[in-house]
């Protein structure tokens, strides 16, 4: 048979004591869960603990009614912010603010359609101008054409 190194033997020591460890954490911790256990029941068994054990079911049913309050008294607050919202739209400050919006939706119509008709008048304008200007440089061309025209004959036949 082959005899065991050295650290062979150190690590098999060393996983014999882990083991050994972990079984005596175990034992430690049950030991522990069955002290709370005991503890515990003794606990509940006090006037004390007793005492409270009612509160807390008084307490768990005023919470119960509490919660149906808080829903009632939600509904409640829900109808009254849409009575609220209804009276709102007839108040003086909502019909001043439909006034104002609705004048100034008119007045840039109106801003929109001067501004059209201004932009015609004024095209309108200048192409009337312009028929003009070009009308009066025609008819000076045609009357400069004609002087030289004239002179022109004039040289020719003298």
């Amino acid at each position: 048979m082959a005899r065991k190194s050295k650290t062979a033997k150190q690590v098999a020591e060393a996983r014999k004591q882990l083991k050994g460890a972990t079984k005596e954490l175990g034992k430690a911790r049950r030991k522990a869960v069955d002290t709370a256990r005991k503890t515990a029941k003794e606990v509940a068994k006090t006037r004390d603990a007793k005492q409270a054990k009612k509160q807390l079911k008084a307490a768990t049913g005023a919470a119960k009614v509490a919660v149906g309050a808080a829903s009632t008294l939600a509904k409640t607050a829900i109808d009254a912010g849409r009575k609220s919202a209804k009276g709102l739209g007839k108040s003086k400050e909502v019909k001043s603010v439909k006034k104002t919006a609705r004048k100034a939706a008119d007045a840039t119509k109106k801003a929109a359609r001067s501004t059209a008709k201004d932009a015609r008048k004024s095209g309108s304008a200048a192409i009337k101008q312009a028929r003009a200007s070009s009308a009066a440089a025609a008819k000076k061309a045609q009357k400069r054409s004609s002087a030289t025209a004239k002179t022109v004959k004039k040289k020719v036949s003298s």
